[in-house]
């Protein structure tokens, strides 16, 4: 079937407007939608009191107009009082200092009370729709990769080393940390490679970006085995950023994905005016293809 769809956020429109989207939607030719993947507010007002009401509704009326839908999980923007819940979930940047809330992709990727809140989410939502018939796949949150420096962080990147090296001398050795007199001879003392103005060890540099890259993997992976549990009808996909994004192995985040999907934001609004060159387009596609070697969707 030839997918032509849209993003839509029902929530940001008073309920008469829904008909009106839906209707024109389907004269346009539109038969799926992505939705929800900024919704946690809505979906989960308060600690577990979930709201599906109202995207029930719009999905029913979407399904009425021959329109079928992706649902995202929303852990991408958490609602105010999960961050008030777990105010050490706030992401360090890498200038070391702490988010506060108000942006989106605020969280911690490692942070064992947001993973837990979005677990469970995931959980809720994948239960209500397991078998609603407008549904036919999920969104893992939403363009991951933001990079955390916190204590939580650092705690997890000892033990991720840990697990890697066995030992501190091949830490040491890998990362030849005699030079500037490095030599680490204790678990506790290696940092994460916050921006001082100096340049970090290359080495400690390198593994602190495989580290976080596999703590975002592992992040998807948790919502991927609830889908999968609840939902096996579905598929599941990831929102990706094409060529040239470095904070996260994408063959490991694609893996166990059904397929890759990505953002082709060719014309944003800072660079409406600027002539788009086709060849980094189309290397962007060339590269969501390959990483799974098969075809993939745009979001």
């Amino acid at each position: 079937m030839f997918r032509f769809g849209v993003d839509y956020y029902p929530e940001h429109w008073p309920q008469e407007r829904w008909t009106i989207d839906a209707q024109l939607m389907q004269e346009a030719g539109i038969n799926t939608v992505r939705l929800a993947e900024f919704a946690w507010s809505y979906l989960e007002p308060r600690p577990d009191h979930f709201d599906f009401g109202w995207l029930d509704q719009a999905l029913d009326i979407l399904y009425s107009h021959g329109i079928q839908a992706v649902l995202g999980t929303p852990t991408a923007s958490p609602p105010p009082w999960v961050m008030a819940m777990y105010p050490d979930a706030y992401r360090v940047l890498e200038s070391g200092q702490r988010q506060t809330y108000g942006n989106r992709r605020e969280y911690c990727p490692t942070h064992p009370g947001y993973r837990e809140r979005g677990r469970i989410v995931t959980w809720a939502m994948a239960e209500h729709y397991a078998d609603h018939p407008a549904i036919i796949g999920w969104q893992i949150d939403n363009e991951f990769g933001d990079r955390c420096y916190c204590p939580i962080c650092r705690a997890a990147f000892q033990a991720w080393l840990r697990a890697k090296y066995g030992s501190l001398d091949a830490v040491n050795a890998a990362w030849g940390t005699i030079f500037w007199s490095h030599v680490y001879t204790d678990w506790s003392q290696i940092p994460v490679p916050v921006d001082t103005g100096g340049v970090p060890n290359p080495g400690l540099d390198l593994d602190y970006r495989r580290f976080m890259s596999d703590a975002y993997v592992r992040f998807q992976q948790e919502q991927v085995d609830i889908l999968r549990q609840i939902c096996p009808k579905h598929f599941i996909t990831h929102n990706f950023m094409g060529f040239g994004y470095d904070r996260i192995n994408y063959f490991d985040l694609a893996r166990t994905l059904d397929f890759v999907a990505w953002d082709n934001y060719p014309r944003m609004q800072w660079n409406i005016a600027m002539k788009v060159a086709p060849a980094p387009l189309a290397l962007g596609h060339d590269t969501m293809r390959g990483l799974k070697g098969k075809n993939f969707w745009v979001m």
